[in-house]
């Protein structure tokens, strides 16, 4: 049983088969396999061995693969078919996809060696193994053939030798020799008509005679032949040499001896070894017209036929239907008998001059390119066509023919996309592109590539919490271009708030922008993978910032002031931020807190201002960014300029007045005792905030509007001083109402207070009240102030 199309897999780990927890995740290790290549691959093309290259991390692929079919395959063992059905269906897909790993590694390291490999010196008179040998280096194709039928042999299911057929021995024909023998007296007794059967022992008798052997050793030849040709297409002649011997059918074994040997002539091919000496089989096209004449021959066993078709590449009709569901074995079948015919071509041309060779004609193969045997393949209409559907299988051809981009670009634009809507296939077709790019740049359209690995990005992100979203960094590196890798980037950092996660992305990021250095002694700093981190967090908050700006437009109603609710758009930008901070951005930080607060200040957001601000020193980030550009000559127009440190500084001016507030308003929110006001502490803390707020209502942003060189930022200024001057007074003169338990002298204060308002000649503030609309409720206030004093036995204190 085969995983169907299209099936989803769990999410395994190396060591889930028995129960045993691996943190590891499938994906962590793939995506570590890519993250060691990043991180340890040559710096240098000319010192190839002091870094990795891809086929370490293919290497790695397969070895993960290879170690998942193992663990079900041990869960396989003592179990019926119905209970381990979903167990052989994972095991048969991981074993599949091991396969394809293998095959990606043997034809990709010969492709990327074409023209390396040095032909074999050859003469006029150089024996056809030499020739042969030079015509397949000079033909890629052929020893591409020739590699996939090696991969396949290799991959085969291995064959019990072992095991023996039942009434087997080493003596051929033991059963019809005893009939002979006893003919007479089976005759005489009626027990077996004899006439269909041979009267001689020598192996040619059947076809000589058209006459049987008998029934019990037919049935023991088709056991026997059986192995042979199952060892035959696995290519362990030798094997099938040995087992013939055996069981007693030398003439076959004999056979195979011809199939295994090549003519070598150690002097005309110039061979300085003393150990090898002439021999082989000198004409084995002579051999193979034998053997194929054989193979035409009625009366021959199904199985020893099937032998002799395969070895001579004539009609394999035969041998396909016995194949029956085996989709490897009918493509090697195609395979071997295209192979045989491209070099039976080549030893033909050489030979023209061969009498014995000028009557040979060389059937032609049904097929005459992989391309055309894999199509062949998937339109039998029998199970082998449905095996030929597997997307494993798919993918496997189409590394075969070359043809890897051309399936990309198909399973992007297909309607039905399964490579691309099954997270393990996702996953597999997402590996295998980045290796081909790897090593041929060309051999992927880059933005399909960049296509492919923003949707396993997708894939990852959508199982942030198993870890997953970690590894995001390791996959965009693989991105061809940067501005690609940075909006993709972008676009799911800019759904992240939490501050954990985005220590996780930091740090994986970083690493992965860092070179390897062997050296300890030697500090290499890459500035350009250094900037594409930098850029991706830039555009990140700049994303933020443009998804919520509609969120934060200017009211055109009455201003209100939000000082306790922070809603989820709030808490997305102030989050957004920390990417400068926590990546030790300290321009960007500065001048992202400017922006932020800003948008905060026009809406009225206190609560997300203060939050924002929490545990953040500005003072400490302008001293930080001062010692960073001590010395340089920046003239980024993005820098830091004294107006923009003045303005931070006064919004930290302000944060800390709000704090005063804050904590006024929880004191006061309490049940306390009169007695709990006299303390000194209490009196201390009342002249702090009374300083701080009045300080604020006096200059806050004042220096700024009389020098900034902007006029949209003095209109800017002039406007924050209208909202909030207010707002900090209102505040002050609650804390003044509320402190007078203490002490009669602040309602004075809070009339004194009243009388600067009015004073419009020394100060703004009742320009301030004006133009925030707040006149009235201040005078509002001032009637309930002047109640409250009469009540205490006061007396108003303000014309």
């Amino acid at each position: 049983m085969e995983e169907p199309v299209g099936v989803v897999l769990p999410h395994t780990n190396s060591d889930s088969a028995d129960g045993m927890a691996d943190p590891q995740s499938i994906e962590e290790q793939f995506a570590n396999a890519l993250q060691d290549y990043q991180l340890h691959k040559q710096l240098d093309p000319q010192q190839q061995q002091q870094g990795v290259s891809p086929f370490d991390a293919l290497v790695k692929f397969k070895s993960i693969a290879a170690d998942q079919a193992f663990q079900f395959s041990k869960q396989l063992v003592n179990q019926d078919d119905e209970s381990d059905s979903d167990i052989r269906q994972l095991f048969e897909t991981w074993d599949l996809e091991t396969k394809l790993w293998d095959l990606t590694e043997i034809l990709y390291s010969f492709r990327l060696s074409q023209g390396e490999e040095e032909t074999l010196v050859e003469h006029d008179y150089s024996t056809l193994a030499v020739k042969q040998d030079n015509y397949i280096r000079k033909n890629p194709k052929l020893k591409e053939i020739s590699l996939i039928i090696e991969w396949l042999q290799s991959n085969s299911d291995y064959v019990d030798v072992d095991e023996e057929v039942e009434g087997s021995s080493n003596l051929k024909w033991n059963n019809t020799k005893r009939v002979i023998s006893n003919q007479d007296l089976n005759i005489l007794s009626g027990n077996v008509s004899t006439k269909d059967l041979i009267n001689q022992l020598d192996v040619d008798a059947p076809l000589r005679t058209n006459k049987v052997i008998d029934p019990k050793d037919d049935q023991i030849d088709s056991g026997n032949f059986s192995i042979i040709y199952k060892l035959l297409i696995r290519g362990k002649i030798q094997e099938a040499i040995d087992y013939a011997n055996s069981t007693g059918n030398f003439a076959l074994a004999l056979i195979l001896v011809g199939a295994s040997q090549e003519y070598l002539n150690p002097v005309l091919d110039g061979i300085e070894d003393e150990s090898i000496t002439p021999g082989g089989l000198k004409h084995k096209l002579l051999w193979k017209k034998t053997v194929y004449k054989l193979s035409q021959q009625p009366n021959l066993n199904l199985y020893e036929r099937l032998i002799y078709n395969y070895l001579s590449g004539g009609d394999i009709f035969e041998n396909l239907k016995h194949a029956t569901d085996n989709w490897e074995e009918s493509l090697s079948l195609y395979l071997n008998q295209l192979l045989g015919y491209k070099l039976d071509q080549f030893v033909l041309a050489q030979s023209s001059s061969d009498e014995l060779l000028s009557s040979i004609t060389i059937p032609q193969p049904q097929v005459n390119s992989i391309d055309e045997i894999l199509n062949n393949l998937s339109k039998t209409n029998t199970p082998i066509s449905q095996k030929s559907l597997h997307p494993l299988r798919v993918v496997s051809g189409a590394i075969m023919i070359n043809k890897v981009g051309s399936l990309l670009t198909n399973a992007l634009t297909s309607s039905d996309a399964n490579l691309i809507n099954t997270p393990n296939l996702l996953r597999i077709l997402t590996h295998l592109c980045i290796f081909v790019a790897l090593i041929d740049p060309t051999a992927i359209d880059p933005q399909d590539l960049t296509t492919l690995i923003t949707l396993y990005i997708s894939q990852l992100s959508s199982n942030a919490t198993s870890g997953s979203a970690e590894l995001i960094p390791i996959y965009l590196s693989f991105i061809p271009d940067e501005r690609d890798a940075r909006e993709t980037y972008s676009l799911f950092l800019s759904s992240i708030t939490d501050k954990s996660q985005r220590q996780k992305q930091l740090a994986i990021s970083k690493k992965i922008t860092q070179p390897y250095i062997t050296d300890d002694e030697m500090i290499l700093i890459d500035d350009t993978k250094s900037d594409q981190l930098v850029n991706i967090l830039r555009r990140t908050v700049e994303r933020v910032m443009q998804e919520t700006e509609s969120h934060y437009q200017v009211p055109q109603t009455r201003f209100s002031i939000e000082e306790t609710q922070v809603d989820e758009v709030d808490y997305r930008v102030y989050t957004a931020i920390e990417w400068f901070f926590e990546n030790d951005m300290v321009q960007d930080a500065i001048n992202g807190s400017i922006v932020i607060i800003r948008r905060f200040l026009l809406c009225g957001k206190l609560a997300a201002l203060k939050k924002f601000a929490k545990d953040k020193n500005f003072r400490q980030l302008i001293v930080d960014y001062n010692i960073m550009m001590a010395g340089k000559n920046d003239t980024d127009s993005e820098a830091v300029t004294e107006e923009k440190k003045l303005e931070l500084l006064q919004y930290e001016a302000l944060l800390e007045g709000l704090k005063l507030v804050d904590e006024w308003k929880s004191f006061t929110g309490q049940q306390i005792s009169e007695s709990a006001w006299k303390p000194e502490l209490v009196s201390s803390s009342l002249q702090k905030t009374d300083k701080t707020i009045h300080k604020l209502l006096l200059n806050w942003l004042k220096e700024l509007i009389n020098t900034s060189v902007s006029e949209d930022n003095i209109v800017l200024f002039k406007q924050f001083r209208s909202l909030y001057v207010p707002y900090l007074l209102f505040e002050l003169m609650r804390i003044y109402q509320s402190a007078r338990i203490n002490d009669e002298k602040y309602m004075t204060q809070a009339y004194e207070l009243i009388n600067q308002v009015a004073n419009n000649q020394s100060n703004d503030l009742l320009e301030c009240f004006i133009n925030c609309g707040r006149l009235q409720e201040f005078l509002v206030r001032i009637g309930e102030l002047s109640i409250i004093g009469c009540a205490d036995g006061g007396i108003t204190k303000f014309i």
